[in-house]
């Protein structure tokens, strides 16, 4: 009767212990510290043409840059900041993805 007893009492804390794991896991709170200290950049679109508009370090900057609606563009932008692709969705040339990648 005592082992009985005693793989009862393992069974029910072995299963108090998982559900206390499982709870815990889906909860909590994440602190983070720090700043943005600059934003990102402005984008434009005007007919063929996309302006950006970058700041970095009190510095700012415009670029104009003309898109080609039959072939997908790529540019850089300005100051180093990044790269700017662009994707047609379907092979539509008047419908595409502009993706913005910040260094």
């Amino acid at each position: 009767m005592n082992r009985m007893t005693a793989l009862l009492f393992l069974g029910v804390v072995a299963s108090g212990t998982i559900q206390f794991a499982n709870a815990a896991a889906t909860g909590g709170i994440i602190h983070f510290t720090g700043a943005i200290v600059e934003g990102g950049c402005n984008f434009k679109a005007a007919s063929n043409r996309v302006i950006s508009d970058c700041d970095r370090g009190g510095k700012q900057v415009s670029q104009v840059h003309t898109l080609n609606v039959q072939t997908p563009s790529s540019f850089a932008l300005p100051l180093s900041l990044g790269q700017v692709t662009t994707k047609h969705i379907n092979n539509d040339p008047h419908l595409a993805v502009v993706t913005v990648s910040y260094n």
